[in-house]
Formats: structure tokens, sequence, C-alpha cells
């Protein structure tokens, strides 16, 4: 008898432990909403192209050669701790440089206009560094070459 009480008290404890973790504010959206990066290459040499090699915690996507004026994109959702953070090096010619292009939470990745459902966010490679925007309209310099 006592372990039956036991039992239906720890059942009922996870019950409310799931459903609050449900009743988080947006978790039931949020969760499920599907983020989008598009990498740019506007930079001025039209003779070789920008290697891209995107990578996080669990994803090793293979190296992509983007041509001037053309672009390489790839979506996902967040994972269940919200702790998503994809990192991206980029060459062209001698130049190398490697940052975060999406983590999910921090300002910087997440401007006001993108905490919309589509979730994109857009990073343009120029000679003199590389811009994010959020809406494909509004740049802003993030990091230089």
């Amino acid at each position: 008898m006592a372990s039956n009480v036991g039992r239906r008290g720890f059942m009922a404890l996870i019950f409310v432990f799931v459903i609050a973790s449900l009743a988080q504010p947006g978790f039931c959206i949020y969760w499920n909403w599907k983020y989008h990066v598009h990498l740019l290459n506007r930079l001025s040499d039209t003779k070789q192209p920008l290697i891209v090699h995107v990578r996080s915690k669990n994803d090793d996507f293979p190296e992509q050669a983007i041509w001037q004026k053309d672009d390489y994109q790839f979506h996902f959702k967040i994972n269940f701790w919200e702790t998503t953070l994809f990192y991206c090096t980029f060459r062209h010619g001698n130049k190398v440089k490697t940052f975060d292009i999406f983590v999910h939470g921090e300002s910087w990745s997440e401007s006001q206009v993108c905490k919309h459902p589509n979730k994109t966010v857009y990073w343009r490679v120029y000679d003199n560094g590389f811009y994010r925007s959020c809406d494909n309209f509004h740049w802003f310099r993030m990091v230089a070459w």
C-alpha cells in the first residue's frame, strides 16, 4: 500500500514537472521554430570562391565553395536545452577567419528583427569584413577580416 502511494506521488511529481516545463512562455512554439542561416559572398574577387566550413558541437557540414554573389544556406531547429551554437571558418586566398555565426539567445545573433517565426540570419562577406542582418535590409559589421 505504501509503495502505491509513493509511486503515485512520484508520477504526480513528474507530471507537474513536465507541465511546468511546457508552460514556459513560448516554449511549445519557440522550440519548434526552424532557423535559417545564409552566408553570402560579396567579395570583389571573381576568380576564386569563398570557402566556408560550418560546424557545431553535433554537426560538421562539408566545406562549401561560394562564388561571388552566390550564397550557401542551412537550416535547423534549436536543441532541447536551447544552447545551439554554430560557428564557421571562412577562407579566401590567404585570409582565414573563424567565429560564431549563430548563438541561440545572444543579442548579437538574435536582434529584435530576428524574433519572428522564420528566424533567418544573414551574413554577407565583404573585402573589409563580415556583416550580419536579420531582415536582409539592415546590415551591421560584426567582424573584420
